[in-house]
């Protein structure tokens, strides 16, 4: 940390210190399960079950985070217009791209009513519930939070878990995350966001509370990915 306590940092510093605490946070969720390492590491060590139930469960956090995005756009804009309006046009991208993975769950096999079947993994609950409640106390940080959680993390995880399920199932079970990626790298998502984060950090205390955050966010996907383990083991017991 550069910054006094009450001097608001600047941008890149925001950008590289929440970077450099991910950057350790995603390191200790790799050595969490053997899901998390394939994800991380080994992707070709990925079932087709793991895969598509990872696709299903991007479309329940995407239209649970939906409402969670709209306030947050009404909280940013008491302390900036502008990145309110900037918030707003990233969530309402964001918000439709559950068409994307629907899309590539049909091809795997699943259709839309199969997968509006699903319950989030528990989780996923935890992980909106948390959010929900620091949402009370720090007001639209822990939602800023995640997604610059998701588009650091798309930055260097998804193309080969594209290449993987493209592998498994096919050319058109990956158009709609590589849309996805595309539209995130052509409209610098990850940079807009840090824009964002930005205006709602006003000094170094609140940069060590969003790294707090951040650390619990990444708790919360490392139990995720844990959870998917333990359903797949189950399932392979029951099929033997």
């Amino acid at each position: 940390m550069t910054g006094a306590i009450g001097e608001r940092p600047a941008i890149q510093q925001v950008d590289e210190v929440l970077t450099d605490r991910l950057t350790e946070q995603l390191s200790r969720l790799r050595d969490s399960s053997r899901t998390a390492d394939a994800f991380a590491n080994s992707p070709e060590r990925l079932s087709a079950w793991v895969l598509a139930r990872h696709s299903a469960e991007h479309v329940i956090r995407i239209r649970n985070f939906r409402p969670l995005d709209a306030e947050a756009t009404r909280l940013i804009a008491r302390a900036s217009e502008e990145a309110a309006q900037k918030w707003a046009s990233y969530s309402r991208s964001e918000a439709v791209h559950d068409r994307y993975y629907l899309r590539d769950l049909k091809a795997m096999g699943f259709d839309r009513a199969a997968v509006d079947r699903l319950q989030p993994l528990p989780a996923t609950s935890a992980l909106l519930a948390f959010i929900r409640a620091a949402m009370e106390a720090y007001g639209a940080l822990p939602v800023v939070l995640y997604s610059f959680w998701t588009e650091k993390n798309s930055d260097v995880g998804t193309r080969p878990i594209i290449k993987r399920i493209r592998a498994r199932f096919g050319e058109d079970a990956t158009r709609g995350a590589s849309a996805h990626r595309a539209l995130d790298e052509r409209l610098d998502h990850d940079e807009m966001v840090v824009e964002v984060l930005a205006t709602l950090i006003n000094d170094d205390l609140d940069l060590i509370v969003a790294s707090e955050m951040l650390a619990t966010i990444s708790d919360h996907v490392a139990a995720y990915f844990l959870e998917l383990e333990e359903m797949e083991d189950r399932q392979s017991r029951q099929a033997t």
